[in-house]
C-alpha cells in the first residue's frame, strides 16, 4: 500500500508541476496586470478623447459659425443700403411735388413748380444715386395710372448715365414687380425675384441678372400714387462682396428664391458666377441642395467628404429674393483635424503606457511570486503523513501568514487522521469499504470480530464472501448496473439481511450503503450492525403479547363479566364486608384490564395493524357519550364532569370508537391528576376548518423537563404519584397514534400549579342541517331506542348492562339534556326519575312528541304513585331491588318488541 501511495502523490505532483508551468498564477497575474493597466488607459483616455472630440469639433463648428454670420452680415449690408437708398429719396420733394403738379394741371399749387421741372430735379436725385452705387444700373419712378407709366427713369450706360423721357417711357403694368409694389404696404421696402432685365415686356438680350428694390410711394390723403424701383445688377452685387471679403474658403450664397453664388479662396476673381434656380447652368452643389431643402435657419451640414456651416440673414424683409444665407465649407479632416490629432496622440501615450506597465508587471510579478512557488515545492515534497516543515512563516507578509496557515492545517489533518484511524479501530459498528467491483479495502476490527477474519486474510477479497443466498449472487449484477448508471436505489437506505462469518454461522445484519468518492474513483462505504439480540428480544416480546392475549386477556374478561353479575344480582342483604371485596375484586380486574388492553393496543400500533372505521360523527355528541361511560369513575375520585359543549354540531368524520379510546385516556388522566372535589371540564368548539376538543383539569400542571416526553411510551412524569394514580404509561401514546391515524393532532397547554388542558382537532366538516347526522354511533339496526333521565350514573349503568342484546339506552343527566336529544331522537321507551337537579323529571313528558306511541315509566325515590295520564309504570328504587329492576324492564322490552312486530329474545 505503501508503494500506491508514493505513486499516487508522484502522480499528483507530476500533474501540480504540469499544472504550474502551463497556467502559472504568476502568468495570471502579469496578464491581469497588464489587462487592468490596458482597460484604464483605454477608459480614461476613450473617456478624454470623447470630451476633447467633442471641444474640438465644437470650437470647430463656432468657428465656421462665425465666419458665415460675417460674411452674412456683410451681404445682408447691401440689401439694407438698397431699402436706404429707396427710403431716402421717397423723402425728398420732387416726389410729391411730381404729385401735386401732375394732379393740378402740371403746376404744383404749393410753389407753382412745373411738373417738368421736379421730373428734372428727381433725374438729377437719380442719377446721383446711381453714380454712388456701381451695382445699380437703373433707377425709376413709375406711376400707377396709365398702365403703369414711368414717370421718371435713369439708366447707366457705357457712356455714363442717360435720362429716358416722352415716349420712351414704358408701361410695366404687366410686370410681376408692378402687383407686389402695388398692393404693398405704406412705407415697406421690398424685393422683386432675381430675374434677368427686361424691356418693353421681354429680356433686353443683355443677361444682366436683376434684383429690384421697390418703395411705394401714396400721395398726401394715403392713396397709391406709384412707386420707386431701383435695378440692381445682383451678379455684380454679390462679386463686389466678395471682393471686399475674399474669405479663403470656399463659400457660397443663396437667397430663398434658389440662386446661388459661389466663391472658392483658390481660384481667380473671374470664377464667380452667378447660378438662377429657373436657368441654373452647372450642377448644384451637394451642399447647397441640402440647404435648400431644409428649413433650418442656421447649422452644421454634411457631404461625403466636406462640413458645411450655414446661416441665413433676412433682416426685415419677407421676400425670398432678401432672405440671403451664407454657406462657408471646409473640407471634412480639416474639421476634424483637432479631434484626429487628439486621438493619434492618447493612442502613442496609452499604447507606451501599456508597454511600461506589462514590463513592469512582469518583473512584480517574478518578484512576488517566487516565495510561493518555494512554499509549493515545500508542500508537494512532504508526504500525506508528515508535518510539513522548512515552510517561510517568518515572513511578515501574506506569504509567511498563508505558511502559518498550511502549517496549522496540516497538523490539523495530520491529527484528523489519527482520530478518524482511531475511530475506525474502535467503533462498535462495523465499518467497511469496497471497490466499484466488490473487492474489499478497508476492514475495521469491528467488521474482525463479527465475522471472525482478520484484515490481512480479507482485504482484496470480494464481499460476496460476506453474504448469503441470494444476495451474494446478485451483488455483482448490482454493481455492474451501477457502473453503467442504472443501479443505486439501495443507498442510503437501511436494509436488513444475513451475513455468514468465518466459521460458516449465519447471522442477522443492519446494513447501510453510501457511495463515496476516492482518488476520482466511486467505492461504497457499509456501516454493520449485528443485530441477533435486537431479534431475539423482538421473537420474546412477540410471545409475551401473545401470552397477553390469550391467556390473560380471555380469562380477565370473563372475571369482569362475572363480577358484574354478582354486583347486579346480588341480594339487598348482602354483608358490606363482602360487597366491598367484590368492588375491590371489580377495581383491580378493571386495571388489569385497562394493562392488557394498552399493551395490546400499544402492539397493534406500533406494528401498523390498527384500521379505522371513519364515519361522520358530532363530537358534541361524542363529548356527552364520553362524560355517561366515565361518570363513574370520576365520582369515585370525588370530580365533576362539566360539559361546555358548543352551541351547533361539531361535524366530523372519525372512528367512534376510537374516539371514546383517545377520550376515556384523556378524561381519566385529567381525573386522576385533579385536586380533591375539583372538576374537569369537556368542551367542544370550532376553529376555522378545524373541529376542536379539549379536556381541562385543574391540577398541578405538567413539569417543564417531562413535557418533551408526554407522548413518549411508559412515560409518566412522577414515579411516586404513578403508583398511587395507577396508570400504565401508555395511554397518551396511544392516543397520539389513534388522533393521527384519524388526521388529527393532538397536544397539551399547561401551566404548572395551575392545571392541563389536553386538545384533539380533526378537519370540519359542513354541516348538513340535524336530520342528516348519522345515528350509526348512537342506535345500532333493529334495537329498540331508550332515553334514561336519571342523575345516577351507576344505576344507569346497570341498567343499561341488562337491556344490551335488545336496547340501546341513551343517558341524560338533566332535563335540559334530555329535551335536546328528543329533539332529534324518536325513541321507543323513555324512563324518567323525579328527582332531577333542573326540575321534576315529569316535566319531560310534554316534549316528548308521541307520548301515546312511547312507553313511559317513572323511577322515583320517594314512596308514591305517580297518577299521570302517559306514565305506563311506576318503580320506587327503595322498593325495588336491582335484580327486579333488570328483570322488569327485560319484560318492559319484550312489550315494546311484540308491538313493533319485532322477532327479539333475550340474550
Amino acid at each position: 500500500m505503501s508503494e500506491g501511495k508514493s505513486e499516487r502523490q508522484g502522480r499528483f505532483g507530476t500533474k501540480l508541476n504540469g499544472a504550474w508551468h502551463q497556467n502559472s498564477l504568476k502568468k495570471r497575474i502579469m496578464v491581469l496586470t497588464a489587462f487592468c493597466v490596458a482597460f484604464s488607459t483605454l477608459a480614461v483616455g476613450a473617456l478624454s478623447y470623447t470630451r476633447i472630440k467633442s471641444e474640438a469639433l465644437e470650437l470647430a463648428e463656432v468657428k465656421l459659425a462665425s465666419e458665415a454670420h460675417l460674411l452674412s452680415e456683410r451681404f445682408s449690408l447691401d440689401y439694407h443700403l438698397i431699402a436706404s437708398d429707396l427710403e431716402t429719396v421717397a423723402k425728398t420733394p420732387p416726389i410729391q411735388g411730381l404729385i401735386r403738379s401732375l394732379r393740378n394741371g402740371g403746376i404744383d399749387p404749393d410753389d407753382g413748380s412745373t411738373d417738368t421741372l421736379w421730373r428734372s430735379r428727381l433725374a438729377t436725385i437719380f442719377q446721383a444715386v446711381l453714380s454712388g452705387r456701381p451695382d445699380y444700373f437703373q433707377f425709376r419712378y413709375i406711376g400707377i395710372d396709365d398702365a403703369g407709366r414711368e414717370l421718371v427713369r435713369i439708366d447707366r450706360t457705357r457712356n455714363g448715365f442717360s435720362s429716358v423721357t416722352g415716349e420712351a417711357l414704358q408701361q410695366k403694368r404687366l410686370e410681376p414687380y408692378f402687383k407686389l409694389a402695388a398692393e404693398a404696404p405704406a412705407g415697406k421696402v421690398l424685393f422683386s425675384k432675381v430675374t434677368y432685365n427686361r424691356e418693353h415686356g421681354q429680356a433686353d438680350g443683355t443677361g444682366t441678372p436683376t434684383l429690384r428694390g421697390l418703395y411705394p410711394i401714396d400721395d398726401i390723403d394715403g392713396n397709391r400714387f406709384g412707386f420707386l424701383a431701383i435695378n440692381v445688377n445682383y451678379e455684380k452685387m454679390l462679386q463686389s462682396t466678395f471682393q471686399d471679403i475674399n474669405p479663403n474658403r470656399r463659400t457660397y450664397v443663396v437667397n430663398g428664391g434658389g440662386d446661388f453664388m459661389e466663391h472658392s479662396g483658390t481660384v481667380k476673381q473671374a470664377f464667380y458666377r452667378l447660378e438662377i434656380r429657373d436657368a441654373f447652368t452647372r450642377a448644384v452643389p451637394p451642399i447647397v441642395q441640402q440647404v435648400l431643402q431644409s428649413e433650418t435657419p442656421e447649422g452644421l451640414f454634411f457631404s461625403e467628404d466636406r462640413v458645411a456651416y450655414f446661416v441665413r440673414e433676412a433682416g426685415n424683409f419677407s421676400q425670398e429674393s432678401a432672405s440671403l444665407g451664407v454657406i462657408v465649407e471646409v473640407p471634412s479632416a480639416e474639421f476634424h483635424a483637432t479631434a484626429t490629432k487628439t486621438r493619434n496622440e492618447f493612442l502613442a501615450a496609452g499604447f507606451l503606457v501599456v508597454l511600461i506597465s506589462t514590463i513592469v508587471a512582469v518583473v512584480a510579478a517574478r518578484s512576488f511570486m517566487q516565495p510561493l512557488a518555494d512554499l509549493s515545492n515545500a508542500v508537494r515534497s512532504s508526504g500525506s503523513d508528515e508535518l510539513l516543515s522548512a515552510l517561510p512563516v517568518e515572513r511578515a507578509d501574506e506569504v509567511g501568514e498563508l505558511a502559518a496557515a498550511i502549517r496549522n492545517r496540516n497538523i490539523e489533518l495530520v491529527e484528523s487522521r489519527a482520530r478518524f484511524s482511531a475511530i475506525v479501530n474502535n467503533v462498535v459498528d462495523g465499518l467497511i469499504l469496497i471497490d466499484a467491483y466488490g473487492r474489499i479495502e478497508q476492514f475495521n476490527p469491528s467488521c474482525e470480530k463479527m465475522f471472525g477474519y482478520a484484515q490481512d486474510e480479507i482485504i482484496g477479497q470480494n464481499v460476496t464472501l460476506l453474504m448469503q443466498g441470494k444476495d451474494a449472487e446478485n451483488h455483482g449484477s448490482y454493481l455492474e448496473r451501477y457502473r453503467k448508471g442504472e443501479g443505486g436505489h439501495i443507498l442510503g437506505a437501511t436494509r436488513e439481511l444475513e451475513a455468514i462469518d468465518k466459521s460458516g454461522r449465519v447471522f442477522p445484519i443492519e446494513l447501510a450503503i453510501s457511495a463515496v468518492a476516492a482518488d476520482g474513483e466511486t467505492k461504497f462505504s457499509g456501516v454493520i450492525r449485528d443485530i441477533s439480540q435486537r431479534k431475539e428480544v423482538e421473537r420474546m416480546r412477540k410471545e409475551f403479547v401473545s401470552t397477553v392475549s390469550h391467556e390473560l386477556r380471555t380469562p380477565l374478561t370473563s372475571i369482569r363479566g362475572s363480577l358484574t353479575l354478582i354486583d347486579t344480582m346480588a341480594p339487598k342483604d348482602l354483608p358490606p364486608k363482602i360487597g366491598k371485596l367484590i368492588g375491590m375484586a371489580r377495581k383491580n380486574t378493571e386495571r388489569l384490564i385497562l394493562l392488557v388492553n394498552d399493551i395490546l393496543d400499544f402492539e397493534k400500533l406500533r406494528a401498523h395493524k390498527t384500521q379505522f372505521a371513519l364515519e361522520r360523527v358530532d363530537l358534541n355528541e361524542e363529548m356527552r357519550k364520553a362524560a355517561d361511560l366515565n361518570q363513574g369513575y370520576a365520582d369515585d375520585a370525588h370530580i365533576s364532569l362539566v360539559l361546555d359543549l358548543n352551541p351547533q354540531a361539531v361535524l366530523v368524520e372519525v372512528d367512534p370508537e376510537k374516539v371514546q379510546q383517545v377520550l376515556a385516556n384523556l378524561i381519566s388522566n385529567a381525573v386522576k391528576y385533579s385536586r380533591p372535589s375539583g372538576r374537569v371540564t369537556l368542551r367542544t368548539g370550532l376553529s376555522g376548518d378545524q373541529a376542536r376538543i379539549e379536556v381541562e383539569d385543574r391540577g398541578e400542571g405538567i413539569p417543564d423537563n417531562f413535557r418533551k416526553l408526554i407522548f413518549e411510551p411508559f412515560s409518566q412524569a412522577d414515579g411516586s404519584v404513578t403508583r398511587k394514580k395507577g396508570g400504565t404509561g401508555l395511554g397518551l401514546n396511544i392516543s397520539k397514534e389513534l388522533v393521527e391515524g384519524m388526521k388529527g393532532r393532538i397536544g397539551f397547554d399547561s401551566l404548572e400549579g395551575y392545571g392541563t388542558t389536553f386538545w384533539v382537532e380533526f378537519p370540519r366538516l359542513a354541516a348538513e342541517g340535524p336530520e342528516q347526522i348519522s345515528l350509526a354511533p348512537l342506535f345500532r339496526p333493529g334495537r329498540l331506542k331508550g332515553l334514561h333521565l336519571e342523575d345516577d350514573r351507576d344505576f344507569h349503568v346497570i341498567l343499561q348492562s341488562g337491556m344490551d342484546s335488545n336496547l340501546d339506552l341513551m343517558h341524560a343527566r338533566t332535563i335540559a339534556e334530555a329535551r335536546d336529544l328528543l329533539k332529534k331522537y324518536q325513541f321507543d321507551i323513555v324512563i324518567l326519575d323525579r328527582l332531577i337537579a333542573d326540575g321534576d323529571g315529569l316535566d319531560l313528558i310534554n316534549s316528548i312528541p308521541d307520548p301515546e306511541a312511547t312507553k313511559i315509566i317513572v323511577i322515583t325515590a320517594v314512596d308514591e304513585n305517580v297518577n299521570h295520564i302517559h306514565v305506563d309504570e311506576t318503580l320506587i328504587k327503595s322498593k325495588t331491588p336491582p335484580g327486579v329492576f333488570v328483570e322488569r324492564f327485560s319484560k318492559v322490552v319484550e312489550e315494546v318488541l311484540a308491538r313493533k312486530g319485532l322477532d327479539r329474545k333475550l340474550a
